[in-house]
């Protein structure tokens, strides 16, 4: 056995969100074209007095070509993803259109819009570009915005969150306005990651200076170990599940290691979005997160924000070339085809060849399952939501924007009466709790990882 040839396949091949034939992301377009060319749409979020007065009925209705996705039930927070205006051929705009815009994601307080974050570039969704283009970027987006308010706004300076960025604010009287950047630096040369704008009610602003204030997010879990059981709910059908879990939709993009991660650290309370998680695991949009990858990444991620990381079930080689052995006895058992030796050196392969009945009697071994099980009940329990990597593509699930391949999704309650584990994927409104046999749920596993806050 070529061991050193499967690592590097399983690395490459694995990856969490990555369809079995990735492709580059490209902008979806938007379904109707707007009336008037003069404005964009998403002017009216650009932080004017009238701003801050914007119902969610009238979102809808100004934003509706732009295919908005309310993110939860409650309809609290929304998101427009990488579109395209069929007018003009290009992302909306902001500022005067100048600054493309290729994600906003709207937060709305007793019924209006009370914050708004304009990803103005970032990796995942408007591809890799050179450090010089991206510096130009933040220039005509400063520019923009000097105008726009008609006041030259002040230097942040550096602030350090889930990544370091740099930032830029001004204020007006009715709005502040943060812009935000952040680069990696990696083999001596610097990755542009993204750049984004803020904008928030000066009501809402804290009444302290601006070099140690206005950030984005802040980089720490604020939840403790044991708040958390009160987010744990029962009903009457044997339903135990945690509430309150945060809604991500990763888009088009294989982000969904980073927007699961982003999901557990907003329900323990740190302000981070996908881009810096993206930033952290040096995920990209059509390769996803390699299991190496992953792990490295939850490692730093526990770290900075005050977490404790449990491998539950970590993806190791040597599982995987033991779960290989136990496929192939079943198959023989089974009279099915065994794979072969050429075959498992691509994991993903392996199992979009494997057969879903032979591949759950090769797991039913040794309690494995049972195990599992005790796992799931264990933190859901005490309100840890587990992040549950699988194999997609086994066993029908209805209509998934991804048909197979490895998938990142989150664990968020069991059902003993009906033997169910329920869960959630990063794909916005209608994802938020699903349900699936838990021998089917065992079967698809491929890793079980839980962050829990390190405070009591």
């Amino acid at each position: 056995m070529q061991t050193s040839r499967l690592l590097l396949c399983a690395t490459l091949s694995l990856t969490m969100g990555a369809p079995l034939q990735a492709e580059p992301t490209k902008p979806a377009a938007a379904p109707a074209a707007e009336t008037k060319a003069s404005t964009d749409p998403l002017e009216i979020l650009a932080g004017s007095a009238g701003t801050w007065k914007v119902s969610a009925p009238d979102y809808e209705k100004a934003l509706g070509a732009l295919r908005p996705e309310w993110l939860d039930a409650g309809k609290n927070q929304s998101r427009i993803g990488n579109v395209t205006r069929r007018e003009t051929g290009k992302p909306p705009q902001i500022i005067n259109n100048q600054l493309p815009v290729y994600e906003t994601v709207c937060n709305f307080a007793d019924g209006v819009v009370q914050r708004v974050q304009f990803s103005l570039y970032n990796r995942g969704d408007a591809g890799e570009i050179a450090p010089e283009n991206f510096k130009r970027r933040i220039d005509q987006a400063k520019t923009a915005i000097s105008e726009f308010v008609k006041n030259p706004g002040a230097d942040r300076g550096k602030a350090a969150g889930a990544v370091l960025t740099k930032g830029w604010v001004w204020k007006t009287a009715d709005s502040q306005y943060l812009l935000e950047s952040s680069m990696k630096r990696q083999q001596g040369e610097d990755r542009p990651e993204f750049l984004r704008l803020v904008i928030i009610p000066v009501s809402s602003v804290p009444k302290t200076s601006i070099g140690t204030v206005v950030t984005a997010g802040k980089g720490a879990a604020t939840s403790t170990l044991g708040s958390l059981k009160a987010n744990v709910q029962t009903t009457p059908s044997g339903d135990v599940y945690i509430s309150n879990v945060p809604m991500v939709d990763q888009g088009q993009k294989g982000y969904c290691v980073v927007a699961t991660a982003e999901r557990v650290l907003r329900y323990y309370g740190a302000e981070v979005d996908q881009h810096e998680m993206a930033q952290m695991a040096d995920s990209s949009a059509a390769g996803g997160t390699s299991p190496t990858k992953m792990t490295e990444a939850l490692d730093k991620i526990d770290s900075k924000f005050k977490l404790r990381l449990k491998r539950f079930l970590p993806w190791t080689e040597r599982g995987y070339l033991d779960l290989i052995k136990d496929y192939n006895r079943a198959a023989r058992s089974n009279k099915t085809r065994v794979l072969t030796e050429d075959e498992i050196y691509n994991v993903a392969f392996a199992y979009q060849e494997m057969d879903a009945d032979t591949l759950k009697k090769a797991r039913a071994t040794s309690g494995a399952m049972d195990r599992f099980k005790k796992m799931v009940k264990g933190a859901i329990d005490t309100g840890v939501p587990l992040m549950w990597s699988v194999q997609l593509g086994l066993f029908k699930e209805g209509d998934l924007p991804q048909s197979g391949g490895g998938h990142m999704r989150l664990i968020i309650g069991y059902n003993d009466t009906n033997n169910e584990i329920l869960f959630s994927d990063s794909w916005g409104a209608g994802h938020e709790l699903k349900r699936m046999n838990a021998e089917e749920a065992w079967t698809i596993t491929s890793g079980l990882y839980g962050m829990e806050p390190k405070a009591k």
